[in-house]
């Protein structure tokens, strides 16, 4: 398990390290925990390799902040865990936005970190259930075609699913796929707490969605999916459902 530790006191990051591997040394996990001095330096450091696990940030950090660095984390990976590390409890909301696993208060102890390695390693659980799609693919650039390639995505990958006339539309944050299975067959393949059929043609992950309108669902980007009348119920219950669950388990 790699892990970053992101916080400018000296002594706050060398009392949460050492408590991250009494824990992880009881429990028999590899690891690996480097600390950062401040978010600039991190960032540096994700440019060149993204491959973490959990980040730990103290919120109240010179420059750029814990629930900044959070943010721009997001917008390039959804999959790695963020712990907020910090002394007041004004930020639970933008915890909420970027999708934290949990939100530490200072002084940190060896209870705190033990509730909060447990949630970590629940979620890390729920991943591995989730195996990779395998499927051969075109990918769609403009309205050209690439040749066919095998496609190996993992259902968070998938914003949403467009049935077109021949075949079916997969898209991820930025490309596009074009598959031969019919729509009905990614419902069956995808988990249905997360994928909800919001038109009988399109199919979301309530992971990108931003708010509903009364015929359109709204994604974080800004773009909008039809909302069709007769589905209007069910995607506001499963929306609702979607992330009071998520609220739950992430506080």
């Amino acid at each position: 398990m790699k892990i970053a530790v992101v916080e400018d006191e000296k002594v706050h990051a060398a009392v949460l390290t050492g408590f991250l591997e009494a824990w992880l040394k009881e429990n028999k996990v590899e690891f690996c925990i480097r600390e950062f001095p401040n978010a600039a330096a991190f960032l540096f450091e994700w440019e060149q390799d993204q491959a973490w696990d959990v980040l730990f940030f103290d919120i109240q950090m010179p420059g750029l902040n814990g629930v900044e660095l959070a943010r721009r984390i997001r917008t390039e990976n959804r999959r790695v865990g963020l712990v907020f590390v910090t002394g007041v409890t004004d930020y639970l909301l933008e915890g909420y936005e970027v999708e934290a696993l949990h939100y530490l208060i200072k002084p940190v102890d060896p209870v705190k970190i033990g509730s909060c390695m447990e949630r970590v390693f629940t979620r890390f659980r729920e991943q591995e259930k989730r195996e990779a799609i395998l499927t051969e693919a075109r990918e769609l650039v403009g309205s050209e075609k690439s040749n066919r390639i095998t496609l190996r995505l993992m259902p968070e990958d998938i914003v949403y699913i467009e049935a077109a006339v021949h075949n079916t539309e997969l898209h991820t944050e930025d490309k596009c796929y074009v598959v031969r299975e019919g729509i009905n067959v990614w419902k069956e393949r995808l988990p249905e707490e997360a994928f909800c059929s919001c038109h009988r043609s399109y199919l979301v992950n309530l992971l990108y969605v931003s708010h509903l309108e009364k015929e359109a669902v709204i994604l974080d980007d800004g773009r909008q999916i039809p909302l069709s009348r007769k589905n209007n119920k069910d995607v506001n219950r499963a929306f609702i459902r979607f992330y009071s669950k998520k609220k739950t388990e992430g506080y």
